[in-house]
Order: C-alpha cells, then sequence, then structure tokens
C-alpha cells in the first residue's frame, strides 16, 4: 500500500513537531507571564497597594500556590495578619531603584507591621551591610497626628530611611499583623501609606 513518498512523511513528522514545539513554548511563557504578574484571584485593594486574603489559605488559587512556592514564603493565615505588595508610585509607573520616593501616611491599625522591598518575584532584595533594608513600626520616627515619611531610596537619606539595593524594577512589602483588614470587620474606609516619586532625583532615568 502506497502512504506517500518520505519527502511528504518527514515534512508531516516535521510540522507535527513544530506545532508541539510551539503549544510548549506558548504555554510555558503564558504561565511563567502569570506569576510574574498576575496578582491571583479575590484581591483586596487599597490605594496602590495589593493583598490577596486567602493567600495562605486552603483556598488559595493555583497561581497564589505557585508563586509562594517558587519564593518560598511562608504565607500568614487570615487571622494572624495581611501580606500588601505595592509596584507602582501614585502616577502609576513602576518602582525605579534609580529613583528616590517618598512613603506617606499611616498604616492601618495593627499590632505590628514590617516593611521591605523584594524583587517581582517576591525575592528579597540582596543584604548590604549596614543599611536600613527592613523598617518595622517600632523602629521609625512618627509625626504628631501617627502619620509618617520614609524615603525610599538607594541612596542614604535623613530620618527614616529604606535602603533600596535592586538592579531593576523592584516592589514594596507591608506586612500588618494582628489586623481585621481582609476580614468581615475590616472594610471601614481602610487606607495605606502612598508612594511619590521625588521629581529630579532619579540617576540616568526618569525625570
Amino acid at each position: 500500500m502506497f502512504y506517500g513518498s518520505p519527502m511528504t512523511c518527514l515534512r508531516t513528522i516535521l510540522l507535527a513537531g513544530l506545532t508541539c514545539l510551539i503549544v510548549l513554548t506558548g504555554g510555558t511563557v503564558s504561565a511563567l507571564y502569570a506569576l510574574n504578574n498576575f496578582d491571583g484571584f479575590n484581591q483586596l485593594t487599597i490605594g496602590q497597594w495589593h493583598a490577596s486574603p486567602s493567600y495562605g489559605s486552603a483556598e488559595a488559587d493555583p497561581y497564589a500556590r505557585a508563586q509562594r512556592s517558587r519564593a518560598a514564603l511562608l504565607p500568614l493565615g487570615s487571622a494572624e495578619g495581611q501580606r500588601f505588595v505595592l509596584r507602582h508610585d501614585a502616577t502609576g509607573t513602576k518602582l525605579d531603584p534609580r529613583c528616590d520616593y517618598i512613603l506617606q501616611g499611616k498604616a492601618p491599625a495593627s499590632r505590628f507591621w514590617t516593611l521591605y522591598g523584594s524583587d517581582l518575584q517576591d525575592r528579597p532584595l540582596a543584604p548590604k551591610d549596614g543599611l536600613p533594608q527592613e523598617l518595622h513600626s517600632q523602629m521609625i520616627w512618627y509625626q504628631n497626628d501617627s502619620g509618617f515619611l520614609i524615603n525610599v531610596s538607594a541612596s542614604a537619606q535623613p530620618a527614616n530611611w529604606l535602603a533600596i539595593n535592586a538592579a531593576g524594577p523592584y516592589q514594596l512589602v507591608m506586612t500588618l499583623y494582628d489586623t481585621d483588614l481582609g476580614t468581615s470587620i475590616g472594610f471601614e474606609n481602610p487606607q495605606m501609606p502612598e508612594v511619590h516619586f521625588i521629581k529630579g532625583s532619579c540617576k540616568g532615568g526618569r525625570q
């Protein structure tokens, strides 16, 4: 029985292999894009900050589970606290390590909070000896109205300073411990501090 020439068979095999390669590559790229850019379902958004109340629960969506596994995170339960992430300043532009920012406002009611920078894959920024790359609620200066100003910069700053040691776009992570945010009683006009870009502060970047 004649099934076609060898060249026809070879072309069919090559086309089938190319199709499989495209499908596998496309699936891998789309999955990586989702892990790096998708914040998950059931997001809690307050101003510029985003949190996933179910991030550490059994109800977390598959993307959230994959993100925390890849970053080796030990997430908090909803009764323990909430982890908020901010990737853009008040103008909607990604945080740039070549630029300086001001984090201004008040933290929602909580027993304790922490603040640090990480890359967009949730890995904490590389430590540098002697630099304040992590802050918490009991180590900063407050204003008379209980608000605060924190300088976010790669270069030394007066007063409250969060040192940034990043090679590319980064994010800020604020974790609130023992807070009602994300529960049925924690949605009464909540506010988070805002990040503002300092014009003219960039070194070789945006101005």
